[in-house]
């Protein structure tokens, strides 16, 4: 192993004897220490979780990879501090992520919020911290594994690990999802990987590995029969899985290797015929398109050709009569689980960027702050979903994320960095003239790494598989380091060398790093772990144990969704006073107390993180409060920052709906009016403002606004059942029976045990003169409100001939759900 031996050894600077006094371990024993530590993160990081439901898993490995990443950058610095030397490769790919790393820290000092840029809510990876973690992790990577030896235990260890997460799910598949869930992974779709796509991208990786393999080895008998099962039971489940971006991925990885084989069947081809030729003899010359196939490696072209086919969409296509598709009958015979997952499309990405560059081209928004210009530029076609409310921290892939939140300096440095890592693949040919070993590993290091790196640029991969395309991106540096391929720069800085006035000082700051980023990384666990308890104690309603939680999450580390958390625990203790027995002094006093609480933590929220919108509405929500508690002249305040929060996320609904409600509170009912409008011209099915607009124009008597806006919300909804009762309603105000039937008769069979719609029906059946059907509506209400004694009367009448009320006034016909309360959901 030539990395580990050295022909020149420098003394150890006088600070670093000092600082690490006499060590009795070698060199050596860091070294290995530093191979099992990085092997570890390769095998256990796939399966590693916390069975806890404070701790999630994503919160789990990121926990873990911190913790073996800086034990191992502490013990490589004490090696190098005991040497007193250090070999970096010569890689200009390495050299342009440290200068990334060097950009995400120059754009989080640049962040409006500096705290989320640098470290967010501590696992998030979009921040510096997590960033200069992997990028470490790259580093040791390039450092470790040298020479074949240890990448072949990488190897092992990382199709170890994804063999052993596919046995988990096959005996799932047999047993049930209960088995082994740990009472964590309970749906079908769960997987101690992460997400259920991110299960296929590992074993996407794990299959790439074993064909690159079979290909290089195929007279290797031991391992061919185990390969061919990892391979069925790899391909079993990305076809139940179904991930077309990674089809797509996987179709351009392996028609990589099966170019490779045709390339080198036909050089070995050439080869042949030309040494027969040198040498007088014969050799039989097929033309191209017959030796073709027989170039072709098996088990690689069965899965570029089910690539070909899902990745391209084929398999989608409508087929026959019943319109059947491949994948949905190969997903049907598999018993697959259905499962997706929204991301962001190409173009909004895309939009989103490009407006971020062009507000703040050189830095973007700042490290993980993709949120704020993702509301800033939102699309009114998102309100129209289901997501109307959710905020996306990523765009399209984790890559394409930087772009916006470094700016185009960060930009640049990436697109170097895909040209370096290509550039990498270059060198590795220089391999294959050298031995087959020596072309296997390169080949396999720097198909893995492209592959990891696909999955970063065009999907949002958790912390497994973005922190395998660090890993397998440094092995292929050290091992081309290793190679000879690429050279070293040896730096002394032992004994009266230059550098170690430098290196010496730069070494022991790492160390007190180290162990700096040791001490935040428990009070951010703490400080996770605490904010979950507390989480799971305000769902139970238990107040004073939720606020105990959140004041020792606080204690650990400051997060403005803490502080906001606080305050809205003191505006729910405010509003619970009333149900105490206090006296008049007892309750002001309580109350002012309660009230400066949540004022304060409010306050704290924003200046932690003035760009949440969050946090500005509810500091105005606390002045809302005042308002309802007849406090005067807080109105102005509430409308200033819900003003504050729709410059930050002009699009909302929500935002747009609670200024309506403080316009209306002030009196300005033409301006409330206007930001219902806006409210309901971004989500037209947004059911409170749906409501409060109906309202406001049914009092100024303009029903045909209301009607329209309504008409609006079921185009957006149409299978909302409260809607089209409203609708109903509407046209039966206006004595629009022709109109107000099929409405009705839609909302009770969207729901049959709505009595409003069916007492509403069987009126204006009645008054069309079908008796029949009015009778059958209203005997429906009867039976879901068994003790009103005016249904009773009316049935009687129909029956008798006569009108439902007979002449006399009705005890009430206005309903009880529409239009004042659109957004409930139960049956009245």
């Amino acid at each position: 192993m030539p990395d580990e031996q050295q022909s020149f050894q420098a003394p150890a600077s006088g600070v670093s004897k000092m600082f690490l006094g006499k060590l009795p371990f070698h060199s050596a024993f860091f070294d290995r220490a530093l191979v099992f530590i990085l092997l570890a993160v390769a095998f256990l990081l796939p399966i590693f979780f916390v069975p806890s439901q404070l701790i999630a898993p994503e919160f789990g490995k990121m926990i873990f990879l911190e913790v073996f990443v800086l034990l191992a950058i502490f013990l490589w610095t004490i090696a190098r501090l005991r040497d007193g030397h250090v070999d970096v490769p010569k890689s200009l790919l390495l050299l342009v992520s440290a200068l990334l790393v060097v950009q995400f820290i120059a754009a989080a000092f640049m962040s409006p919020a500096p705290l989320v840029s640098f470290i967010g809510s501590g696992y998030d990876l979009g921040t510096v911290s997590s960033f200069v973690l992997l990028f470490l992790l790259m580093f040791l990577g390039s450092m470790v594994f040298t020479n074949r030896d240890r990448v072949l235990m990488l190897f092992v260890s990382f199709v170890s690990s994804g063999v052993l997460v596919m046995i988990y799910h096959l005996l799932r598949q047999f047993f049930g999802p209960d088995f082994l869930d740990f009472g964590i992974f309970t749906s079908a779709v769960s997987s101690p990987v992460g997400r259920w796509n991110d299960f296929a991208s590992l074993l996407g990786g794990v299959l790439l590995l074993v064909l690159s393999t079979l290909y290089f080895f195929p007279q290797n008998n031991a391992f061919r029969v185990p390969a061919f099962l990892a391979f069925l039971v790899g391909l079993f489940f990305l076809l139940a899985i179904n991930f077309s971006v990674l089809w797509l991925i996987l179709l351009v990885m392996t028609a990589l290797l099966v170019a490779l084989s045709v390339y080198e069947g036909e050089r070995e081809h050439r080869r042949v015929h030309h040494e027969a030729h040198e040498s007088g003899g014969s050799h039989h010359h097929r033309p191209f398109h017959r030796r073709f196939l027989g170039h072709l490696p098996v088990v690689t072209t069965v899965l570029f050709l089910v690539a070909l086919v899902y990745g391209t969409g084929l398999a989608s296509v409508n087929l026959g009569k019943d319109n059947t598709t491949i994948a949905g009958v190969v997903a049907k015979s598999l018993g697959a689980t259905p499962y997706s997952e929204v991301v962001l499309t190409p173009k909004f990405t895309y939009d989103i960027v490009k407006n971020t560059l062009e507000s703040s081209p050189l830095f973007g928004t700042g490290p993980n702050r993709f949120s704020s210009a993702y509301l800033q530029y939102k699309m009114t076609a998102v309100n129209r979903t289901p997501f109307w409310d959710s905020t996306f921290d990523f765009g399209l892939g984790r890559v394409p994320t930087y772009f916006g939140t470094t700016g185009l300096v960060g930009m640049v440095l990436w697109l170097f960095f895909v040209v370096f890592l290509f550039v990498k693949g270059r060198k590795v040919f220089a391999l294959f003239a050298k031995d087959r070993m020596a072309a296997y590993i390169g080949f396999s290091l720097f198909l893995l790494s492209l592959y990891f790196w696909s999955l970063a640029s065009f999907y949002l991969p958790n912390t497994t598989i973005f922190a395998s395309a660090f890993l397998f991106t440094g092995a292929l540096i050290a091992f081309l380091a290793g190679e000879g391929v690429i050279g070293r720069y040896h730096l002394a800085f032992g004994g009266r060398s230059r550098l170690s006035v430098v290196l010496t000082p730069v070494a022991i700051a790492l160390l007190v790093g180290v162990i700096a980023a040791g001490v935040l990384l428990y009070r951010q666990t703490s400080s996770l772990v605490a904010f979950n308890e507390a989480q799971v104690a305000a769902a139970a309603n238990n107040i004073p144990d939720a606020e105990k939680a959140l004041i020792r999450a606080l204690n650990f580390a400051e997060r403005d969704v803490y502080y906001r958390a606080l305050s809205s625990l003191a505006l729910a203790k405010l509003q619970g006073l009333s149900q105490q027995q206090l006296s008049q002094e007892q309750f002001a006093v309580q109350a002012k107390q309660l009230i400066d609480e949540s004022r304060v933590n409010a306050e704290k929220a924003i200046k932690l993180d003035p760009t949440n919108f969050e946090n500005h509405l509810q500091y105005g929500s606390v002045f809302d409060t005042l308002a309802s508690l007849g406090v005067q002249n807080t109105t102005s305040f509430a409308r200033e920052n819900y003003e504050q929060a729709l410059r930050l996320n002009p699009k909302s609904p929500r935002v747009l709906f609670m200024l309506a409600q403080v316009e209306f509170v002030s009196g300005d009912r033409a301006k409330a009016k206007e930001y219902l409008r806006q409210a309901l011209l971004e989500r037209p099915n947004l059911p409170e403002a749906l409501s409060s607009f109906v309202q406001l124009e049914l009092q100024d008597n303009n029903p045909t606004a209301a009607i329209t806006a309504v008409q609006a919300g079921i185009l957006v909804e149409p299978t909302n059942y409260l809607f089209h009762f409203t609708l109903g309603y509407l046209y039966y105000l206006q004595n629009n029976l022709t109109d107000a039937i099929p409405q009705f008769e839609v909302a009770v069979a969207l729901n049959p045990s709505y009595a409003d719609a069916k007492y509403f029906l069987g009126l204006s059946y009645a008054a069309t003169n079908r008796i029949g059907d009015a009778i059958q509506q209203f005997e429906g209400v009867q039976l879901l409100n068994p003790n009103n004694k005016e249904v009773e009367t009316i049935i009687q009448n129909l029956k008798a001939g006569r009108l439902p009320f007979n002449g006399v006034a009705p005890a009430s016909i206005q309903p009880t759900s529409a239009p004042q309360g659109l957004n409930q959901k139960k049956s009245q």
